[in-house]
């Protein structure tokens, strides 16, 4: 049956235990390793005190500092977390083409942002907070971010039209949450209106 439609709530804290389990299953290698590198970090430490005293005997015969073993540890730790960041990135590209073609479109309602392979729709009192960056205009629901950049644009002036158009729809937390980000929009465009 292609035509279905259901209607269910979804509890944040379930959400909440959703992301945390998914996460593990979905990226499982990246979690494992992740445990990996904090035991052997774990171990490393353990190494160091056990073996303090033999430690700093080969330390002093070659005059060495004495913090060497754990800014080697340290070290490792942090060349672990950057190749753990970076095999994430990939995985995460193999799942989905970030670097598509993506189509914005503003309608009655809200707004479309769609690909080849996924569509979103927004409405306006579904945004949560809007912001103005140097690269563009973001949108937020939750925790889910969408950016518009200004290459999509002709022009600046027409990303602050939409800037302003858009926080004239908002809802009044939205618009607490955003203002400050796009004070310099809503300023220009009323000192253009009273000149």
């Amino acid at each position: 049956m292609l035509d279905r439609e259901l209607s269910y709530r979804m509890p944040f804290e379930r959400l909440q235990k959703l992301s945390r389990t998914m996460s593990r299953k979905a990226f499982a290698m990246s979690w494992r390793m992740a445990w990996v590198l904090l035991g052997g970090y774990a171990a490393g430490l353990a190494l160091i005190i056990a073996y303090a005293q033999p430690i700093d005997a080969v330390m002093q015969q070659y005059g060495l500092p004495d913090l060497t073993p754990i800014a080697v540890l340290v070290l490792l730790l942090v060349l672990g977390i950057w190749a753990l960041r970076r095999q994430g990135k990939g995985l995460m590209k193999q799942r989905a083409d970030f670097d598509g073609m993506v189509r914005f479109r503003e309608e009655q309602d809200g707004f479309r942002l769609a690909t080849p392979e996924i569509e979103y729709f927004v409405k306006w009192h579904g945004i949560s907070q809007m912001l103005l960056q140097p690269d563009g205009v973001v949108f937020s629901h939750g925790n889910l971010f969408f950016m518009v950049p200004n290459e999509a644009f002709r022009d600046i002036p027409e990303r602050d039209e939409l800037a302003r158009d858009v926080f004239g729809r908002l809802n009044p937390a939205a618009r607490a949450r955003s203002e400050g980000f796009i004070r310099p929009v809503l300023d220009a465009s009323a000192a253009t209106a009273g000149s």
